[in-house]
């Protein structure tokens, strides 16, 4: 047989350089599909660890829906989804529930990591006292079943922050010099008003102090002035949720050699004993914070396990609530404290949440009703859809979930 005359005239040592080229080919294509499928992996286990998160808090051993209705209206029936009959109970009377952490309580412990059930309470409907829109509890019991998740005794962990005393226990006649306190717990509970303080500068000459102090629980955002301006933002705060720049400011302010620049100071000291609630990175940053201010306040401090804004989680939840008015971009602080509240607020009184540069009657109104601090000039973030969120809350109030405020509040 004739031989091909191409291959008969290679040399043995063409032929083993052409092979040992073939082999290194094969070897580098090799590793480029590894990497390939390696960094699509990757990419996969990303898209979905939000997910598994999620499904993985809505499993655990939470009671949820279980309406109990604080009137006497044995009529009013619940909304709720669950096939267990809904309990109405009328409690007795009793003072307003007002959470505050005092500096000498000798009860508080070291943090606990267990999960605090959460009571999700199903609300009368009530008429306002300025207009005909009332409160619609059928309508807030369907908002709940997407946002009880979010309530704080369900999704935060407890820390303790700034100076807490312990003692320890006699022993005999001896002083233990160590023990082992039980494990802190703090809960939020349910609340039948709630005041949702914004920070925008449409609360200045708005009077509505009084109306804020009102309500059972008070919710502000991002350590704002309070000193100074209690006739329109009032005094009370129970719980401050901040942003993810804000530990990082305090920080800085507390590190000022000129003390008469750090604002966070004396706006620490006006809610000293109450609840902040930060993700855990900022953790460290308020605890060093506190060293500067030689440890002189005391909080309950609320974590996340990551941020309490989380992007994936709130869409999902802000889609089930509000389908045709969902906000593109990151969500706001002040968005994912309004959908945190209505899992524990029968009724809920929004202040402060007006995004645009002026009001009805063309005057201009400032980004936020106090001045700024010494780090550097807080601007609104381009990121956030401040315009679509508003129309979200607009949107709630029509279903009768909450009351936006905007405008001088009426003379009680």
């Amino acid at each position: 047989m004739a031989s091909d005359p191409d291959v008969a005239t290679r040399s043995p040592q063409d032929q083993d350089t052409s092979a040992v080229r073939s082999k290194k080919l094969g070897r580098r294509l090799q590793r480029f599909i590894a990497i390939l499928v390696f960094f699509a992996s990757i990419h996969f286990l990303l898209q979905r660890s939000p997910r598994l998160e999620v499904h993985t808090r809505v499993m655990q051993p939470v009671p949820r829906y279980i309406p109990v209705i604080h009137r006497k209206d044995a009529s009013v029936q619940s909304g709720s989804r669950t096939t267990r009959p809904a309990t109405v109970s009328t409690p007795p009377p009793a003072p307003r529930h007002i959470p505050v952490i005092h500096r000498n309580d000798t009860s508080v412990q070291p943090r606990s990591r267990t999960t605090r059930p959460a009571t999700v309470s199903s609300p009368a409907s009530v008429v306002s006292s300025n207009s005909s829109w009332t409160f619609n509890a059928e309508e807030l019991t369907k908002i709940r079943n997407a946002t009880s998740v979010l309530h704080p005794d369900v999704r935060l962990l407890t820390n303790k922050l700034g100076t807490w005393p312990v003692t320890c226990p006699r022993k005999g006649r001896r002083r233990r010099t160590s023990c082992n306190p039980p494990p802190f717990t703090y809960n939020v509970g349910n609340h039948t008003t709630c005041a949702v303080v914004g920070n925008g500068g449409i609360l200045l000459g708005s009077h509505c102090g009084a109306d804020i102090d009102s309500k059972d629980y008070v919710i502000r955002m991002d350590l704002p002035a309070i000193g100074g301006f209690e006739r329109d933002v009032g005094r009370r705060t129970n719980m401050t949720i901040l942003n993810r720049s804000t530990p990082q400011r305090i920080k800085d302010s507390s590190r000022l050699k000129n003390r008469t620049q750090d604002v966070y100071e004396s706006r620490l000291r006006d809610i000293n004993g109450t609840v902040l609630v930060a993700g855990t990175r900022e953790h460290l940053a308020l605890k060093t914070a506190m060293k500067k201010y030689h440890n002189q306040f005391s909080f309950v401090l609320l974590t996340c396990k990551d941020s309490f804004k989380t992007a994936p989680l709130l869409h999902r939840i802000a889609s089930e609530v509000a389908p045709k008015t969902r906000t593109p971009g990151p969500p706001s602080t002040g968005q994912a404290t309004v959908l945190t509240a209505t899992a524990f607020c029968d009724q809920l009184y929004l202040y402060g949440f007006f995004p645009f540069q002026q009001d009805e009657n063309k005057r201009p109104v400032p980004y936020h009703y106090y001045p700024d601090d010494s780090i550097e000039p807080i601007i609104q973030s381009k990121r956030h859809r401040m315009d679509k969120e508003y129309q979200f809350y607009k949107y709630l109030q029509q279903r009768g979930v909450l009351k936006l405020h905007v405008g001088k509040c009426d003379k009680q």
